[in-house]
Parts: C-alpha cells; structure tokens; sequence
C-alpha cells in the first residue's frame, strides 16, 4: 500500500497535475561481463538497476504533481570486464549505476512549480559492483563509474515559482564496491564510486524562486563507498571514493530561496580508496565519508535558511592509501564528517542572508590516509597524505561571485 502524501505542497488550480504511485515489491538485477582480447577502437559497458523512475515536466503553464515511490525489493547491479594476457581494450568505459527510486519534476516554461514528492527505500539493500580483471593487459584511456543511490529526487524551475515537499527514507544498505587490476595504459585511469543514500537536487534558473521543505532519514545498516586499484603502469591513476548518508544541493539564480531542511541519519559511513602503482606519471587516492552534507546558494536574491543536521549511530569513516614504486607524484587525501553545511548568498547581486543551522553529532569520526610506500623501485617526486576529521562544520557567507 502506498503511504498517504502528507504535508503536501499543492496546487488545486494547476494546469497540469500528475498523480504518481510507484511500489516495486521484488528484486530488480542487472549484471554483465565482457570478454575481451583485442579491440583496436573502444569498449563500452553500462549497467543499470532501477527499482522506481518517473520523469515528470512541462514547459508551459503551471505543474503539480504528487509522487510516492517505494523500493522495498533489492537493486543490484554488477560489470566484469576479463581482459586477457596481452590482450588490449582501447579507450574503456564502464559505468554500473543501482538505484532505488528516482524521480524529476521540472517546469522549465516560466509556470509555477508545486509537489509533495515522497520515496522510500529498504529493506533490502541497493548495490553497485564493478572489476576489472586486466593484470596482464593494457588499456587507452580508462573510465570506471560505480554509483549506488538509494533514493534521488530532482526538482527544477526556469523563471517560475517552485513550492515542494520532498520527503525520502532509507532503511536500506546502500554500497558500491569497485576493483581494478591492470597492466598497462598509456593514458588516464579514471575512477571513481559513490554511495549515497537519500539526495535532492534542486535548481532554480533565470530569475527563478524556490520554497523548498526537504526531510532525509537514513536508518539502514551502512553507506559505504569502497574502491581498490592496483595498476602496473600509468600516466595518471586517480582513485576517488564518496559515501554520503544524506546529501542536499540546492542553488538559485534570480528570486528568494527559502529552505527548510532536516537531515537524519543513524547508518555507519565508509568511504574507502587503496591504489597501488608500480610505474606512474600521477597516483592519487581519495576518500570521503559523511553522515550529513548540504550545500545552498543564492546568486540572485535572498536566501533563507532552516537547517537540522543529525548524525548518529556507528561512525563516519574515511580511508584511503596509495603507494608507489617509481614515479612522480603520489598523493593520499581522507576526509570524513559527521555533518558538513554551507549556504551563500552573492553580494554583488543584492543577496542577503537569514540562517538558522542546527548541528549534532554523537557517532565517531575518523579519517586515516596513508602513502604505504614512496620509490622503492626507483624514486618518486613527491608523497603527499591529508588526513581531517570533523565533527560539525558550517560555513556560511556573502561574497561577490569571484570570491
């Protein structure tokens, strides 16, 4: 049964209404490997598990809508790529996305905006693996994207008014898990894995105006964004792992912004990125991990702001090493937080600011970052780790846009 909308954003007189229900009881599975011993131009694989996703837009008159979706089965999704001995792949790309539910409203036509947009997910869990099985191999360019959402909403007006209720909870464990061994590329090897439970995204255009009331609860087991490379030889290896609980970016251009935002989360988060190079030009690890993230911006008129951050449960984490037995430059970066705000207004546009931020923290926080090794086949330029851990952090501040 689908939950009632409640605290809706609404508009009887609208000139378009769409009334959208969405349960998906059963698992939802994607997976697929690709063999490979020669291709000369470029090899590409997608791989996409969706549980609920629903498009909804107008580009004239006014637009309401009502949406409820529910995931309660599993999204998996997994991409192998086999290369094998000496054989090579060209320019490779690999993408494998596990979602949950995901939605968009959008009225880009100048007309009002209005909604109560609800998504649940859980409590089976939202997974996204990806390997790459190239030890003895060689690769062009190389792309690996491993992504799991839990839930996603997009709101988006151009010149209107946008009055929505957002409201997403996750009882889910949202995970991506990503390995990659290779021999040999000439080029970049691009990497990254994300995880994020609950995200809105929220845009308003060219004199547009947002009234926003966004609810995230994250209460599943973990949030977790883990990434091993081990590479023979590259240029560039660049390893990049976020988790993030909860996630709300919002910004503005033209009209006032006024948000209300709460975010809950009571879920263990890891962000994790390993690498290893033997022969390198650039080999970077990075990981982030954070319960609560939020960013609002104004660069018309004036912001308004409510924001409640809690983070509990079993910790924020962020690991990340990345070693080296020849080369230039090494670097290993981990950031992890409990709860992380930033809202701007610009000066020069007239933007002024009314914040109300309310942060707490109870779960440990801890960020470990590493170089295991630096040129014990050779020499390497530079070796460079960063590792900050933060509790709270907000930031707010009006500022001419160059600054």
């Amino acid at each position: 049964m689908l939950p009632p909308l409640t605290g809706a954003a609404t508009s009887q007189t609208a000139d378009s209404q769409v009334l959208n229900g969405q349960v998906q009881l059963g698992n939802v599975t994607a997976s697929q490997t690709l063999d490979v011993s020669t291709v000369t131009d470029q090899t590409a694989a997608t791989t996409t598990a969706t549980g609920n996703a629903a498009t909804i837009a107008a580009d004239s008159g006014s637009l309401d809508v009502q949406s409820t979706q529910s995931m309660q089965g599993a999204a998996t999704a997994s991409t192998g790529l086999d290369v094998e001995p000496g054989g090579y792949t060209g320019v490779t790309a690999l993408t494998t996305a596990a979602t949950g539910n995901t939605a968009e409203a959008t009225n880009l036509g100048g007309g009002a905006l209005t909604g109560n947009l609800q998504q649940s997910t859980g409590p089976n869990d939202i997974t996204a693996t990806s390997t790459v099985n190239a030890a003895e191999g060689e690769t062009g360019d190389l792309q690996v994207n491993t992504q799991a959402i839990a839930n996603t909403q997009g709101v988006a007006v151009d010149g209107g008014p946008a009055s929505v209720a957002v409201t997403q909870t996750s009882t889910a464990s949202t995970t991506t898990n990503s390995d990659v061994t290779l021999g040999y590329t000439a080029g970049a090897a691009e990497l990254g894995a994300s995880a994020v439970s609950n995200n809105v995204t929220a845009t308003g255009l060219d004199g547009g105006t947002q009234t926003l009331n966004l609810n995230q609860s994250m209460t599943g087991g973990m949030t977790q964004a883990a990434q091993f490379v081990a590479v023979g030889q590259a240029q560039t290896s660049d390893n990049a792992a976020t988790a993030s609980a909860n996630n709300i970016s919002v910004s503005n251009d033209g009209g006032p912004l006024d948000v209300t935002a709460t975010q809950t989360n009571e879920g263990y988060v890891r962000g994790q990125a390993e690498s290893t190079a033997y022969s390198f030009g650039t080999a970077t690890a990075s990981a982030n991990g954070v319960g609560n993230s939020a960013i609002y911006g104004e660069t018309g008129g004036q912001i308004t702001l409510n924001s409640a951050q809690f983070n509990s449960g079993a910790g924020v984490e962020a690991v990340s090493s990345s070693g080296g037995a020849s080369g230039y430059d090494l670097a290993s970066t981990s950031t992890a937080m409990g709860n992380a705000v930033t809202g701007y207004a610009c000066s020069a546009c007239g933007g002024v600011m009314n914040v109300t931020s309310t942060q707490s923290n109870s779960a440990d926080v801890g960020a470990s970052a590493g170089i295991p090794y630096a040129g014990s086949a050779g020499s390497v330029r530079s070796a460079i780790s960063t590792a900050t851990a933060v509790g709270n952090t907000a930031t707010f501040y009006v500022s001419h846009p160059s600054n």
